[in-house]
């Protein structure tokens, strides 16, 4: 099953607890994995209803029945993990959701990631959070987990280090590398937790595919901003119908007539590690005969004013033209394969679920061959029959 996310008034770990728990899973069990945790003692979950403006939904509160704040370090935090009867998988993704707050939190506060210790996130409401939804991921079957944009108020905000900017220093740290907005609330609306838990999670953007909603449901925040303050947690596959992905991309283009080969290089490579999905130059004759190139930049609107900018930046010319197309792709999925030198990922391209071609990263093919000695050529049989074995 997969999740998407859809972060109207922001996230935070009550607010994905309460999304989660929303979409039906055995309440049993759920608070049966919970008593296991050593430190069960110190709390208590109560599940509830909110309206966030005429919006209900699901609201959580986890009740701290301890006097008192106690600074946990992430082994602390491992030993309650592991040390609980909670399932193999919640245990790995609780453990992953820490450990990339733990980074997140070294970083900012220029610290190594074992003498990390966590304040506002080591409190027991926060490890119950993301404890709680891991065993929930796990409860209902979740194996991957999209989102399309994270909303990001501004302002500040204090913490037990004073007043901070938002987001939180952690919180930036955290979404490095994900599709944001920053929304007209002066207010924090994505938590570090929340933050953590798309990180640790692996959020994925979800892309144009067509899809089949199964259920829905809504979590609610404790703060109230002018927006809802919701998670809308929807549980969907995909259209098995739909044999392709339709996505509205933009292609910018421009004419250079005075640019070195070298300098154009540099320019395709830094799009394309900005996040385009193609570039391609293509030889052409301008004006008065003079040779030139035409560079042409494959994206989405999302991406299009940061890859404008490098254009401008890197390139010699004073214009872009731009102009929308439809694209039709395959489906498609990345797997690594083991051989006996090296892993290689493989590019599978699905029609529904059936499997119509695939292709092996050039990239990891020439590495193992520098590494081995043994040529390109004689790599790819090998590689390619590894594959076929691991189907």
């Amino acid at each position: 099953m997969k999740l998407y996310l859809d972060m109207v008034g922001g996230i935070s770990g009550d607010m994905t607890l309460a999304g989660l728990i929303g979409l039906g899973a055995d309440l049993d069990r759920f608070h049966a994995s919970m008593n296991s945790l050593s430190i069960a003692s110190e709390f208590e979950i109560e599940i509830g209803t909110a309206l966030k403006g005429a919006i209900g939904g699901v609201k959580v509160d986890v009740i701290e029945k301890s006097a008192g704040h106690v600074h946990r370090n992430l082994n602390d935090i491992n030993e309650i993990i592991m040390s609980s009867g909670i399932s193999k998988k919640a245990k790995a993704l609780s453990k992953s959701i820490f450990y990339e707050l733990a980074v997140a939190e070294a970083s900012v506060h220029l610290a190594k990631v074992e003498d990390v210790h966590f304040h506002e996130v080591g409190a027991v409401d926060s490890i119950v959070d993301i404890i709680g939804c891991s065993v929930l991921i796990d409860l209902l079957d979740i194996d991957e987990v999209y989102y399309r944009t994270v909303p990001l108020g501004q302002g500040f905000t204090m913490s037990q280090h004073g007043r901070i900017p938002l987001p939180a220093p952690a919180t930036l740290k955290l979404i490095e590398g994900m599709t944001v907005s920053f929304v007209d609330i002066k207010a924090e609306t994505v938590t570090p937790t929340g933050a953590a838990i798309l990180k640790g999670l692996g959020a994925k953007k979800l892309d144009n595919r067509a899809i089949n909603i199964i259920k829905s449901s809504t979590g609610c925040g404790t703060k109230d901003f002018d927006i809802p303050n919701i998670l809308r947690c929807i549980l969907f596959e995909e259209d098995q119908k739909s044999w392709g992905i339709d996505e509205k991309l933009l292609v910018l283009e421009c004419n250079l007539d005075d640019i070195t080969g070298e300098v154009l290089s540099d320019a395709a490579q830094r799009l394309m590690d900005c996040g385009a999905l193609d570039v391609w130059n293509t030889p052409i004759f301008m004006k008065k005969g003079r040779p030139a190139y035409k560079l042409s930049v494959l994206t989405d609107a999302e991406m299009a004013e940061s890859l404008r900018l490098i254009i401008f930046e890197h390139t010699t010319t004073l214009g872009i033209r731009e102009y929308h197309i439809d694209r039709k792709s395959l489906k498609r999925k990345i797997e690594k394969v083991e051989t006996g030198l090296g892993s290689v990922r493989i590019k599978k391209g699905y029609i529904g679920n059936k499997q119509i071609k695939q292709k092996m990263e050039f990239e990891d093919i020439k590495r193992i061959s520098k590494d081995s000695g043994i040529a390109i050529k004689k790599l790819n049989d090998t590689v390619r029959d590894s594959s076929l074995r691991s189907e």
